[in-house]
């Protein structure tokens, strides 16, 4: 497992093929998905299940991913803020 971009609480994962924009918190990582998300770790087990739950991509696909949600996790920070 690889971190290639970091932005926000979100990051770009590669599990050497494929890539997916997951969640970081408390020292979990969670999918990008609709419903109830359970924490994991980021080991081969953890990546093979947020590339489940999130979807894998292509890296291009996922940078933009990344890109668009941390300006709408900034976004509604500032909202809130």
């Amino acid at each position: 497992m690889q971190v290639i971009a970091e932005k926000e609480h979100y990051l770009l994962v590669s599990d050497g093929k494929r890539f997916t924009v997951v969640e970081r918190r408390a020292g979990k990582f969670y999918p990008l998905c609709n419903g109830i998300r359970h924490g994991v770790d980021l080991d081969d087990e953890g990546v093979a299940e947020l590339m489940h739950w999130s979807g894998a991509c292509s890296e291009r696909e996922g940078r933009k991913r990344l890109a668009i949600v941390a300006e709408q996790w900034r976004e509604l920070f500032e909202h809130v803020r």
